[in-house]
């Protein structure tokens, strides 16, 4: 027969546990919600340390009056494609919108919010292979930009995915969870804070901490060698350390890439939105055109076969157009400020023959000539 003192002390233990459980658990949430609370009163702080481009130059376009021309873009196109040259060339108010980071889902994002009532006289996308790769998800538009039927639609397009569920989720439930959410913020202010302990760190995040405070260009358009800032071009860095640059990843390619669909839905969007645009390819350098040579091709190809399809005007960049060299780039993606303005001159002149946009005759007549007397 059982020992009923037995059963009388393993009730006790259970009760026990229960107890310290439940203690336990009430501290846990007791902590999060004071770190929680610490965190939001410290939000005007952190927020010293939040770069936002995805929010920055949108916010700052919608606060300004719709300029005529809109230039659109990933990192590359936010270095590559100069207002003033667009300007020059058709006397019209050009704004540079690129995004470093960004891909067609945030474009096309992007420009349905932004665009659906206040809408430019005419947008140029500028794209690089890079941003077709067969591999792509639109985790940072989900992260950044998705709104319900966002994510829905990219579903349809790219097929279910937890990854891009779960950077929605992060999107709309993060706010909520204010130590979650300002998580990087919080190292960069620790780490400020920690100078002593960590110097490099700190200059890091000071660093960060100045290009946030930094106001929007008037135009939108910033470029590291305006500001006097990584001036040694590409081919010089090749020639002090070939090892040591980071060689941009070959994009895989396929006919039937999400990105593709993605490509032609903006482009449809564009014409119900009666938005005239221009898809112009940002180019290479040529130490990337030779690691890219067996897939570069097929993807400038798919996409001239895209915009063909839909009446949108497509400009290559063939090297015997705009002759370029490693020392026309900072390191593999990006060009420098030169061939940025080669690039846009270009651009704008296709746009002006073209008739994509009515521009003042003296503004052509003067950018000809100014044209005419560069290289």
């Amino acid at each position: 027969m059982p020992d009923p003192r037995l059963s009388d002390s393993r009730a006790i233990d259970c009760r026990g546990n229960r107890k310290r459980c439940l203690i336990v658990a009430a501290s846990a949430l007791v902590t999060i919600f004071a770190a929680d609370a610490f965190v939001r009163r410290m939000a005007p702080t952190l927020a010293a340390y939040d770069v936002a481009d995805y929010q920055r130059k949108p916010n700052h376009l919608a606060l300004r009056l719709m300029p005529d021309i809109v230039l659109m873009g990933s990192s590359r196109a936010k270095y590559a494609l100069v207002p003033k040259e667009f300007r020059r060339l058709t006397g019209l108010e050009t704004y540079n919108l690129a995004i470093a980071g960004t891909k067609v889902a945030e474009w096309q994002t992007i420009a349905e919010h932004l665009f659906s009532e206040r809408r430019p006289r005419l947008l140029v996308l500028g794209v690089n292979a890079s941003e077709f790769r067969a591999d792509y998800l639109p985790t940072y538009a989900a992260r950044n930009l998705f709104d319900f039927h966002d994510l829905l639609r990219s579903i349809r397009i790219e097929g279910p995915s937890v990854e891009i569920v779960g950077q929605y989720l992060r999107r709309t439930l993060g706010p909520w969870w204010a130590t979650y959410d300002r998580r990087y913020e919080l190292k960069m202010f620790a780490q400020e804070k920690l100078a002593a302990a960590l110097p490099k760190h700190a200059q890091l995040s000071m660093e960060l901490r100045a290009r946030v405070a930094a106001p929007v260009p008037a135009d939108g358009f910033e470029h590291p060698w305006q500001r006097g800032r990584q001036l040694r071009n590409l081919e010089v860095r090749l020639l002090a350390d070939p090892a040591g640059i980071d060689a941009a990843s070959v994009p895989a390619f396929s006919p039937n890439a999400a990105a593709w669909r993605r490509l032609e839905a903006f482009l449809v969007w564009s014409e119900r939105q009666a938005i005239p645009m221009m898809v112009a390819y940002v180019p290479n350098c040529p130490r990337t055109e030779r690691r890219w040579a067996e897939v570069e091709p097929r993807i400038i190809t798919k996409i001239a076969e895209i915009c063909r399809a839909r009446g949108v005007p497509f400009l290559p960049c063939e090297p015997r157009d705009l002759p370029r060299t490693n020392a026309d780039y900072l390191e593999e993606i990006h060009v420098g400020l030169p061939l940025a303005e080669r690039i846009s001159r270009r651009i704008a002149k296709r746009v002006v023959a073209l008739g994509l946009i009515n521009a003042p005759k003296d503004s052509l007549a003067r950018g000809s000539e100014e044209e005419g007397a560069r290289p």
